[in-house]
């Protein structure tokens, strides 16, 4: 039992250092666009790294990109605002988009999943400790999440998206679909999120549902859940339910049997998993669901994505050619600059089918450029 709380304490001193760090440190610790896309072109043109992706933060998947293509959006920021008339694209002046899979985007990404093994005694939970959710369907995923969405919108990676492994290349066909739907008194649609008094991104459905489960987290558990968007509150009127406000004499010596450090680790346990228990009960109400009033959008822009994947790179000639491109070519390996985990895993005279291992390709295409208009009474 001692040494079972040692070595909880231990791992529970690592998190604490985890979970209370401020966003921007996790941002600067976490990978860097140029060391997670090796190479991005659109129609064959290389992309511009500098201008067309923005980074955003999310606290399960740190780090991520969005690529943003400025012929569409010539002056887009990462800080995304409606109210701003650069960011708004009126319907008649939408882009036209020629279909086919060799004019969309194109872009080699390194998963990493590869990366974290056990090294000279240390292995992969030293290096960024957190909570392991058993039951959760995303827990111990491998490879890339995308998610295909207009730009205006707040993506939700735990709720849509794709996954594309280590080892493949994944092509996803885009058909766009607008929906206009009857407002109030003949409809019940509406534009804008109940929880939010006002946003910058366009009302879904979808946010204003997760909007709804943060906010019985928040009156059932005293605390909300950094995977969901918040509602119209405060961040610091509450904690995370993750938050380890543990004791300084927790961290520093070896108490066993104290139960004041029991104590906390009892009581982020049970934050955890009221969070987890009243998000399962919501959903699984649909009468509680409803009363959230998430009602349909009376205005919105879906993407309905196909998807097809099959084993990259080929192994011969075409696996040495995209060995060239990303090592020789992009000079990937000098974007690490004295990375001893890049050197031991990307050496010249090292294995190439085992350094491509932890990469994938993503195409996303225009799988029809006519956007279709559904009108619904």
């Amino acid at each position: 039992m001692n040494e079972m709380f040692k070595r909880l304490q231990e791992a529970s001193a690592r998190l604490v250092l985890y979970d209370n760090m401020p966003d921007v440190i996790l941002t600067e610790g976490g990978i860097q666009l140029n060391q997670y896309v090796a190479s991005c072109s659109l129609g064959g043109i290389a992309c511009n790294m500098t201008h067309d992706f923005c980074k955003l933060f999310h606290p399960y998947y740190l780090n991520c990109f969005t690529y943003r293509d400025r012929k569409m959006l010539p002056e887009a920021t990462c800080n995304l605002s409606l109210s701003d008339p650069r960011n708004v694209i009126p319907e008649d002046d939408q882009p036209w988009l020629m279909s086919s899979l060799d004019n969309g985007l194109s872009l080699v990404v390194l998963t990493g999943s590869g990366m974290l093994e056990k090294t000279d005694g240390m292995v992969a939970e030293d290096l960024l400790p957190g909570l392991y959710d058993a039951g959760g369907a995303t827990a111990g995923s491998d490879g890339v999440r995308v998610i295909i969405h207009p730009h205006d919108v707040l993506p939700i990676p735990f709720a849509e998206g794709f996954d594309v492994p280590p080892g493949f290349t994944a092509s996803l066909g885009v058909r766009p679909r607008r929906n206009k739907r009857i407002g109030p008194p003949h409809g019940d649609c509406i534009d804008n999120d109940p929880f939010l008094s006002s946003s910058d991104f366009a009302y879904r459905p979808v946010v204003c549902q997760q909007r709804c489960l943060q906010q019985h987290v928040l009156e059932k558990c005293h605390c909300y859940d950094t995977s969901l968007p918040l509602p119209n509150i405060d961040p610091l009127d509450a904690p995370t339910c993750r938050t380890l406000d543990f004791p300084l004499e927790c961290k520093i010596a070896e108490l066993d049997t104290n139960e004041q450090c029991i104590e906390t680790l009892l009581k982020r346990y049970k934050r955890v998993r009221c969070a987890k228990l009243h998000r399962e009960r919501v959903l699984m109400d649909r009468a509680e669901m409803q009363r959230c009033g998430c009602r349909p959008a009376c205005k919105e822009l879906i993407y309905d994505v196909s998807f097809s994947m099959s084993r990259w790179p080929a192994p011969g000639f075409e696996g040495n050619a995209v060995y060239d491109d990303i090592f020789n070519v992009q000079r990937f390996r000098e974007r690490f600059k004295d990375s001893e985990t890049i050197r031991r895993l990307f050496n010249q005279t090292g294995d190439r089918t085992k350094a491509l291992q932890d990469f994938a390709r993503i195409n996303v295409y225009v799988a029809d450029p006519e956007v279709g208009t559904v009108h619904n009474v």
